[in-house]
């Protein structure tokens, strides 16, 4: 006798089998499409079996065969694929998306026991299910608040039950909700969309994309799929030609196999296409077809061209049928644009809707006229539309006009370069493959992915970014970019900065050891074809040479000690160049991830622009805090301290390097001697605080040795992985060390009361109470044993040029937990000590710098090597 216990279980060993068959198959063939269409075809067939086990044997009306009963007699009641699996598109580990389908709220309560051990049956067999139980009028109704499950009706697909029913749904409901709220699905879907696209910063190219969800991604294929179903292309939108349906057609048959690839990869349902996995789809030619391996980097750009077919058509859907509102400035230029044509009196563009539109399409075929169309966006602002970059598109592959002008001259680049929106310009000269013809060297960063897990973007991407982030400043979009706004306004000879950021990384793409070599290479090549001026190529070449020193001095060095500040301008030479290094080097972190530029580093930048400004000026900072010359500083301080004087304020402030000052508010500095005056009651004093990245442990006591050493070893021994750090000292020997960590298991976060344990815990350990050895034991074999993705050569280097009163110890290593615990103790075994710490880390790269004394003078030469030699054998 058949149970349902005997069915789960021959549909369980069915499934397995069949997966690994269908797994199988996808590991020889390499088709996506395929393995879609036999995991579909087979989760059919166990819900087919289960529906007849469950449903039919006791309602033989909901039986297949019975679905020509009338409403009257008949179940009410049917089983509907919606989603993913009712277009058939059922990737190894996705969801079953199933709606159960009632004709009223009887059936909802006859079938309701039913459905649950349906669903639980399902579940039973490992798949992940995601069911709705909605009745056909509740159907007709658009919930503002689920709008995708509207959408999701657009893919319904009968499964099994009441087939009447599901005509109603098909057939009547999904077409009145359509037409009746046609406007409100296609403004949610593009609200959906661009949300979904913010999230991963608007872009196609990141360096591990999620191939469903990143622009680019399977979604936007999706999305453009709804959008031509909602809207009848005759009513509205412009039609698809054959050859971009080819295109895109060969972008979701790649993207599919990959996506299939990820999920039996990973054994889930993950998208996210890692440096790991990107290496061995290349190896196999995943996609290609032609069983020739590649590099990754030649690979990702097959992955990167396809992206860009998909996202390019969904944007210009959404830009005809769903655009976003227009800022008050678009509106305000439109206003005075609105009759403006160019091109004499015969009409080339105008401006729509906040864009810029071809009119007259033949003309383009002379590339001055072209040019003409990215100079006016440039100096607007004005961005080309999707479909006026589709014109230019079509006249720059079809030979039917002759081209004319094809030579860009260096004035007319330098008209939009130098303009005060060069960015809009450029990226739709980049989409339409014109920026290379223009500029054929930045043809060899193109989509062109670089191992690193500091950056987020393709090395394209990021040279872009860079020059966005600075037309930005015209309008700050938050403090970070207040101080230098009014640089960017006042900056002379904007192309040249501008060229710079186009030239600046292209080594990258080149077989060189030093991508500032190349860089520099590719500079001599475009100077040459666009006949800059010799002036003109030396500043780009001084730009590019030193475009990673300010951001270096201000990691590495000390930027409140004269002698740093010093060096800094005498490699820069002219208050001119400072303003254009500047501005680079805030475009460039920006520009890394969107982390990357923290307010921290911010300000950082903006002090060391000051004090090179200052230097300028031969008005030069002294190195430590004289209290009592900080009036103003004191009485902000006073002020939030209630009934402290002065005098004890100036005993704290004292000796103070004045970096301190620099990176500590006063509110933050009025903290910090509220715990200094805690001192006589309690010799370590410490101040844990979550943070938008982490938590921040602010930790004062009296120096004593080891201490830097101590804290770090705390901190690992509690699985926290320090992110940055300072560490600073006052004339009367009160350190006040300030860390940055992240909690990487999560155990500060998840458990509050954790909190105070950690604290006392570190106290103990600091005043002698309590061991550090058992905190620590376990902790470094763990992190050793995990081998990381991307290997960092260890660099010990020593600078006594940089300080009049330190040795400046620079170390560039592999990060790992608890690497400041094995850097602290080593110094403090070899009596060391810890003037200044800068510690930071950009991905897997850890970047520590520590000012370093012995006995109050700089180190010798030979405590120099000996320190060398225990750091080389600890951070093997």
């Amino acid at each position: 006798m058949t149970t349902v216990a005997s069915v789960r279980s021959e549909l369980r060993d069915l499934y397995v089998r069949e997966s690994a068959a269908i797994e199988q198959e996808f590991s020889l063939t390499g088709e996506g499409r395929l393995a879609l269409a036999r995991r579909t075809a087979l989760v059919d067939s166990i819900v087919q079996r289960l529906w007849n086990e469950i449903f039919v044997a006791s309602y033989p009306a909901l039986s297949n065969a019975n679905s020509h009963l009338t409403e009257q007699d008949g179940p009410n009641f049917a089983l509907v694929a919606t989603g993913g699996f009712g277009r058939g598109w059922l990737f190894p580990h996705s969801d079953i998306d199933l709606l159960f389908l009632h004709a009223n709220a009887d059936s909802e309560i006859e079938f309701k026991d039913s459905i649950r051990n349906f669903s639980q049956e399902l579940w039973d067999l490992r798949l992940k299910l995601s069911p709705a139980t909605r009745n056909l009028s509740e159907c007709e109704r658009l919930d503002p608040g689920n709008v995708e499950f509207a959408i999701s009706l657009l893919d319904c697909r009968y499964l099994a039950g009441d087939r009447e029913l599901f005509s109603k749904l098909s057939e009547k409901v999904v077409p009145r909700l359509v037409g009746r709220e046609c406007q409100n699905l296609i403004q949610n879907l593009g609200e959906i969309t661009r949300a979904r696209h913010h999230k991963f910063a608007n872009t196609v190219f990141h360096l591990e994309p999620n191939v469903k969800e990143s622009p680019g991604g399977l979604r936007d294929y999706q999305a453009t799929i709804w959008l031509r179903q909602i809207v009848d292309e005759k009513k509205g939108i412009r039609s698809i030609t054959t050859a971009e349906e080819e295109l895109s057609a060969s972008a979701v048959d790649f993207l599919s196999a990959i996506r299939c690839f990820l999920h039996y990869s990973n054994g889930r349902n993950d998208n996210t296409l890692t440096y790991e996995l990107q290496a061995a789809a290349a190896e196999h030619a995943l996609g290609v077809g032609d069983g020739v391996a590649r590099t990754p980097a030649e690979w990702m750009r097959q992955y990167f061209r396809h992206a860009r077919t998909l996202n390019r058509q969904l944007l210009r859907y959404l830009e005809q049928k769903a655009a976003a509102p227009l800022t008050l400035r678009q509106r305000l230029f439109n206003a005075a644009r609105a009759a403006k044509t160019e091109q004499g009196d015969g009409k080339v563009f105008t401006v729509r809707d906040g864009l810029l539109e071809v009119i007259d399409q033949p003309v383009l075929s002379d590339r001055a006229v072209t040019y003409s169309l990215f100079a006016e966006a440039a100096r607007t602002g004005t961005p080309l539309s999707r479909e006026a970059e589709r014109s230019i598109g079509y006249i720059l592959t079809h030979p039917e006009l002759p081209p004319k002008n094809t030579e860009i001259s260096w004035d007319t680049l330098r008209e939009i370069l130098g303009s005060d929106y060069p960015g809009v310009a450029l990226r739709s000269m980049q989409r339409l493959a014109l920026l290379t013809e223009v500029l054929p060297e930045f043809g060899l960063i193109d989509s062109l992915v670089v191992r690193d897990f500091y950056h987020r973007y393709t090395v394209d991407e990021h040279s872009l970014r860079t020059i966005e982030h600075l037309q930005e400043l015209a309008e700050p979009p938050d403090e970070r970019g207040a101080h230098f706004a009014p640089l960017w306004k006042t900056a002379e000879r904007r192309d040249l900065l501008i060229l710079t950021l186009l030239l600046h990384d292209i080594g990258k793409g080149m077989p060189v050891e030093n991508h500032i070599t190349g860089s520099l290479a590719a500079l001599d090549s475009a100077a040459k074809r666009l006949q800059l001026s010799p002036e003109e190529k030396e500043e780009v070449h001084f730009l590019i040479e030193h475009h990673l020193d300010m951001s270096a001095t201000v990691q590495r060095r000390d930027i409140f000690d004269p002698a740093t500040v010093s060096a800094f301008a005498q490699s820069v030479t002219t208050l001119e160049r400072l303003q254009r290094l500047c501005l680079l080097t805030y475009a460039d972190i920006h520009s890394v991830n969107p982390e990357a530029l923290t307010p921290w580093k911010a300000e950082m930048l903006w002090q060391l622009f000051v004090a090179t400004s200052n230097h300028f000026s031969r008005t030069l900072d002294r190195d430590r805090l004289h209290a009592p010359d900080e009036g103003s500083l004191l009485e902000r301080v006073k002020a939030q301290t209630g009934d402290a004087t002065s005098e004890e304020i100036e005993r704290f402030l004292e000796g103070f390097p004045r970096r301190y000052l620099a990176v500590h508010s006063a509110a933050e500095i009025a903290a910090h001697f509220a715990l200094y005056r805690k001192l006589g009651a309690d010799p370590v004093q410490t101040e844990l605080l979550a943070t938008r990245h982490g938590f921040s442990l602010t930790l004062l006591t009296a120096d004593r040795p080891a201490l830097f050493a101590t804290i770090s070893g705390v901190l690992a021994g509690w699985g926290m992985n320090i992110n940055k750090a300072d560490a600073f000292a006052n004339a009367a020997g009160v350190v006040l060390d300030t860390f940055h960590f992240a909690d990487l298991h999560r155990t500060l976060e998840l458990n509050p009361s954790e909190g105070q344990r950690f604290r006392k815990s570190l106290e103990d350990v600091v005043n002698g109470k309590a061991p550090l050895e058992p905190l620590l034991k376990g902790r470094e074999s763990a992190s050793r044993a995990r081998a990381p993705k991307v290997t960092v050569e260890t660099r010990i280097n020593f600078d006594d040029s940089s300080s009049a009163h330190s040795t400046l110890l620079e170390i560039v290593t592999q990060d790992h937990p608890g690497l400041l615990y094995e850097i602290g103790s080593a110094l403090a075994r070899l009596g060391c000590n810890i003037e200044v710490a800068l510690i930071d880390t950009e991905g897997h790269k850890a970047i520590d710098v520590f000012y370093l004394t012995a006995q109050g003078k700089k180190l010798t030469t030979q405590k120099q090597e000996l320190l060398r030699e225990v750091l080389q054998g600890t951070l093997v």
